[in-house]
């Protein structure tokens, strides 16, 4: 939409994106280099600082990024090599370090700042420690598919807690056979399928297991037996997975829910599904995937058409993504995938405002701004009301733009929302308010802008004055009157009482005549020259009636030079304006 473009402080060009430089060590986190390490330890904290700067690039680009691609590739081949020389070895991660045995290999950047710092929690030691992993163990024989499998878990669940991609399961799925983890749950476990089925609910739990004919007491003997059909149990449980997750997942669930809903029509199956479907918007959100996010969307769509089920948690799901990491990847990729965003905003409507307005309240692009603006001007232009809650916001810069919006819809609707605005204690909120109410009735807008007529700041005074110079009536005229004729007229800065005195002329005509008559001759004998002498002898020339001309002739035989070079300058100026 036109008008002035979404602002935050600080706004300054930003450079043109530069190709990745070769990887440092020690890039992203604290370089611990040089600090008696042994070989392995060096070696390590070299890579870690990478794989950190790798999370960064990948949450800003994305993992299909080719810089992203190409610092995969290194890092990938650097620790197929790094394992085969040096291990096993086991790596003991911590919410702020990473540690070989006592030696530290990687130290957050942020290890000062509390938990809950977005600094801290975007750190690679944060990052695995969240997911639960206390430590990462490594075995030879690790190939590189293992190695890539491991970086991929890692940028998969990296982006932020608010999607079901945990690196733990990610692992698991991909077979890592020289990896093992040791979590907070477990003691030291190679990464078990059966184990992390269990977890997540995909094979039954043991107590549904038919344990053999044995007594009570002999469990250790009940283990072995049950042990023995480990290998098969594995092997038939593993081709059942390959087989599931040869099929890609949307088409998966696009096709077995209609089906399922279809055999089982009960409510409660549809808000299970709901659920689900939420979860899955949620993570597409989170990985910045706008195309998988409209997909699953419009799945949803299917199975709660009326958004009954679903929309308490979608809202919530838009309120619980990390919309800094969301916008710090829509600031650097291009405009086709911003408007991917937005246009899955406007079809998402209410529940998505959370993740627009921090979008607005945080990236560093105009044009990304301006995007959001637009986005929040479509989905709310039938009912703007959630919008007026984000004027308390502390931040200017985020009430300044939602006001921006509120004149882009404009109608009856938007003017309480303006008149709020209006009265923020920021003056370029209410310059901005000032602004929009020219998209509102103007019957609506009136009393809203004759409130303004006493505020300090000059700019608001002349945007208000001049608006209701387009529009006089009897309130306009008494209101402007009263200002000009109330005592602190004369404390006013003098760029505020020409403004008064200009406005009268355009709103009062006869009516003012007295009040610039006064003005005018305002001092006697003694009178001096001032701007707003001159400036209520110009207002009377523009009145231009017989009444204000008979005022300025008896200006010119006053006794002031000053009255009578007023006088004189307007009489001069007659009829030309």
């Amino acid at each position: 939409p036109g008008g002035p473009s979404p602002t935050k402080p600080g706004d300054t060009p930003l450079p043109a994106r530069q190709p990745m430089p070769e990887p440092t060590p020690g890039a992203h986190g604290l370089n611990l280099r040089g600090r008696g390490h042994s070989p392995a330890a060096d070696l390590l904290t070299a890579w870690c600082g990478d794989a950190a700067r790798l999370v960064h690039l990948a949450r800003c680009r994305g993992a299909a990024d080719p810089d992203v691609r190409a610092l995969r590739g290194q890092l990938l081949a650097r620790l197929v090599i790094l394992v085969q020389d040096h291990a096993p070895f086991e790596l003991e991660v911590t919410p702020r370090s990473i540690v070989l045995e006592d030696q530290p290999v990687f130290t957050a950047e942020n290890s000062n700042a509390p938990t809950g710092e977005r600094a801290l929690e975007r750190e690679l030691s944060w990052v695995l420690h969240r997911d639960g992993i206390r430590a990462l163990g490594f075995e030879r024989g690790l190939d590189e598919r293992q190695a890539g499998a491991l970086l991929d878990a890692l940028l998969t669940a990296a982006p932020a807690s608010a999607t079901h991609e945990d690196s733990v399961t990610l692992m698991w799925e991909s077979g890592l056979t020289h990896v093992h983890l040791r979590t907070e749950e477990n003691s030291p476990v190679r990464t078990h399928p059966l184990q992390h089925a269990h977890e997540r609910g995909a094979v039954p739990h043991t107590d549904d297991w038919a344990l053999p004919e044995q007594p009570p007491g002999d469990i250790k003997r009940c283990w072995l037996e049950l042990s023995t059909f480990e290998p098969a149990a594995l092997a038939s449980f593993r081709t059942d997975w390959d087989r599931e997750r040869s099929q890609p997942f949307a088409e998966a669930v696009e096709s077995f829910m209609p089906r399922a809903l279809e055999a089982d029509p009960r409510p409660e199956i549809a808000d299970a599904f709901a659920a689900s479907i939420v979860t899955w918007v949620a993570t597409s959100m989170q990985r910045s995937d706008w195309a998988e996010a409209t997909r699953a969307y419009s799945l949803l769509q299917q199975v709660d058409p009326t958004g009954k089920r679903s929309l308490e948690s979608l809202t919530h799901a838009f309120g619980s993504v990390d919309s800094s990491a969301i916008t710090e990847r829509l600031d650097e990729c291009d405009p086709r995938e911003q408007s991917r965003l937005f246009a899955f905003t406007v079809h998402v409507g209410a529940p998505a405002l959370p993740l627009l307005v921090g979008v607005l309240g945080l990236s560093g692009k105009a044009r990304v701004r301006a995007g959001a603006t637009t986005a929040l001007a479509y989905a709310f232009a039938d009912d703007p009301a959630p919008l007026g809650r984000w004027l308390s916001d502390s931040r200017w810069h985020v009430v300044r733009n939602i006001v921006f919006v509120l004149g882009q819809i404009g109608g009856n609707d938007v003017v309480p929302h303006l008149a709020v605005a209006a009265r923020h204690v920021d003056t370029r909120v209410r310059r901005a308010a000032i602004h929009a109410l020219g998209q509102v009735p103007k019957h609506l807008r009136r009393s809203v802008l004759v409130q303004q007529l006493d505020q300090s700041d000059g700019r608001l005074l002349a945007a208000a004055l001049g608006m209701l110079a387009r529009e006089p009536d009897s309130r306009v005229t008494d209101a402007v009157l009263a200002r000009v004729q109330a005592p602190e007229f004369e404390t006013r800065p003098e760029e505020q009482k020409l403004a008064l005195l200009s406005t009268l002329a355009d709103v009062a005509h006869e009516q003012a005549i007295p009040a610039l008559d006064e003005v005018l001759n305002r001092g006697g004998w003694f009178a001096r020259r001032t701007s707003e002498r001159t400036a209520a002898a110009r207002a009377l020339a523009r009145i231009g009636t017989p009444v204000a001309r008979l005022v300025l002739e008896a200006g010119l035989r006053h006794r002031s030079d000053a009255v009578r070079e007023a006088c004189d300058d307007a009489l001069a100026q007659w009829g030309r304006s």
